[in-house]
């Protein structure tokens, strides 16, 4: 388990906490907070009866002690050069000692600490005899501290050179920034090996109680409904229940593989999906998806847990695709009256389900309704639909290639969640989430397409 830093979003951006065993470096400009965030590492530390060591090259130790806890039983220590006695100056609230160099190393590097903060890790190079002794030093610092297994946050200012960043195992930059005339702290974890972690810049807030990482999040969800894609559902927290999400695609990105695995999970749950697509579509490309994890389209029909909202059929008596012959088809017959086949279907679930899933996707409806129609579709559905008997989790997919940057726009503005997959130059597939209530917005991912369910990887 990883020990925590003391404060829950920088925990989270960090996949947990510091990684144990190993060496976390805070960079920044003073004042920015390096010293509060590190010192409340350890009174985190010393709270759950660690042992922990608190050391200081850049302040004396009675200014040093105004950012610790003095309830949590933290070992402090102050380090400075002494040039008349040859070695550095080591004083503790107990005593005060000038020992050598390499004897301050060994100290520091002990198997006695669970925690150890070194504030000011660039100042250990100036404590040496010479600035060749000093990197050698600290390099062997790091070193002892890895082999004991110690917790380690050391801060260092920016202007440090390279070779400290690339020795700690993690590193959280800060930053001070100009914000509409009003000076702003930031962090970010610029670089954290062998674990997944947010890459997002945060802010910092100062107060009488040390710095906290804000985080990003304006409100949460509560019952999300889950996808079944694992790294998808760690994303965004779940589908919005009662809520919308727009799933925006490029066009040559499928968006079908995502909304097919939450159609499967809900089949799982018995609550009857609603498709608003292609009946071509539906036989070939969604029924290919969901045969093997859920069952057939014509069987999940039987069973009532699936319909189709036809959008592109003229009349029952000339169906596009053959086999599809069920009272869970409601066939579009006239141009602008979408509304109409909404109206059929939410009267048949209403009083019957507990909650239902409907995925619309936008193309196949673009010949029925204008700009201002889909807009005023929206509307409807979120006052007759939204508001009904059961809970419905709504899913619109749109292609912006189609609906162009206005209506994509609008629809983006008024989900509860966004969700968007593109194909980049590269031809690799990614996802972002610009927008979600419950997940974490701003993370972007690579698309992996797997050959059984839920058929896509995010990595």
């Amino acid at each position: 388990m990883s020990p925590s830093t003391g404060d829950a979003m920088l925990d989270e951006m960090l996949g947990g906490g510091v990684p144990a065993g190993r060496t976390l470096l805070v960079r920044g400009p003073s004042g920015v907070g390096k010293s509060r965030l590190a010192a409340q590492f350890l009174d985190a530390g010393a709270s759950d009866d660690g042992d922990c060591l608190y050391v200081t090259t850049d302040e004396p130790l009675n200014v040093a002690r105004e950012a610790l806890d003095p309830a949590a039983g933290v070992t402090m220590a102050a380090a400075h050069r002494d040039a008349s006695a040859g070695g550095v100056r080591f004083v503790t609230a107990e005593e005060s000692e000038t020992v050598p160099f390499g004897s301050l190393i060994e100290r520091l590097s002990t198997d006695d600490w669970d925690r150890l903060v070194v504030d000011g890790a660039g100042g250990l190079v100036d404590l040496a005899p010479d600035r060749e002794r000093g990197r050698h030093g600290r390099f062997h610092l790091l070193e002892r501290l890895d082999e004991h297994g110690t917790t380690a946050v050391l801060t260092a200012t920016p202007d440090e050179p390279p070779a400290l960043a690339r020795l700690a195992h993690g590193v959280v930059d800060c930053w001070r920034e100009e914000v509409e005339g009003d000076a702003r702290s930031f962090c970010r974890v610029e670089k954290l090996r062998g674990s997944d972690h947010d890459t997002r810049r945060h802010a910092l807030h100062h107060d009488a109680d040390g710095v906290s990482v804000t985080s990003r999040e304006w409100a949460t969800h509560d019952q999300p409904f889950r996808s079944g894609i694992a790294e998808l559902d760690a994303l965004t927290g779940g589908f919005v229940r009662n809520g919308t999400t727009l799933f925006e695609h490029d066009g040559t990105a499928e968006h079908w593989p995502f909304t097919a695995a939450l159609t499967a999970r809900a089949v799982e749950r018995d609550a009857p999906v609603v498709l608003v697509t292609a009946p071509g579509t539906l036989v070939n490309r969604v029924n290919d998806l969901l045969a093997d994890p859920v069952g057939p389209v014509t069987e999940l029909m039987d069973r009532n847990l699936l319909y189709l909202i036809d959008p592109v059929s003229r009349s029952p008596s000339e169906p596009v695709v053959a086999g599809l012959e069920s009272e869970n088809v409601v066939m579009q017959e006239t141009e602008g009256s979408i509304q109409e086949a909404f109206r059929t279907l939410v009267a048949e679930l209403g009083g019957r389900v507990e909650e239902a899933v409907a995925v619309l996707e936008h193309s196949t409806m673009a010949h029925l309704v204008t700009e201002n129609e889909s807009r005023q579709l929206y509307y409807w559905a979120d006052g007759n639909v939204m508001n009904g008997e059961y809970d419905l989790t709504l899913v619109l997919t749109i292609d912006r290639t189609l609906a162009g940057d206005r209506l994509t726009a609008f629809f983006a503005g008024v989900a509860d969640q966004v969700i968007r997959t593109w194909r980049g130059g590269d031809e690799l597939q990614y996802l972002s989430v610009p927008k979600s209530p419950a997940g974490t917005p701003g993370h972007t991912r690579v698309v992996e397409p797997l050959a059984d369910a839920p058929y896509v990887r995010l990595r």
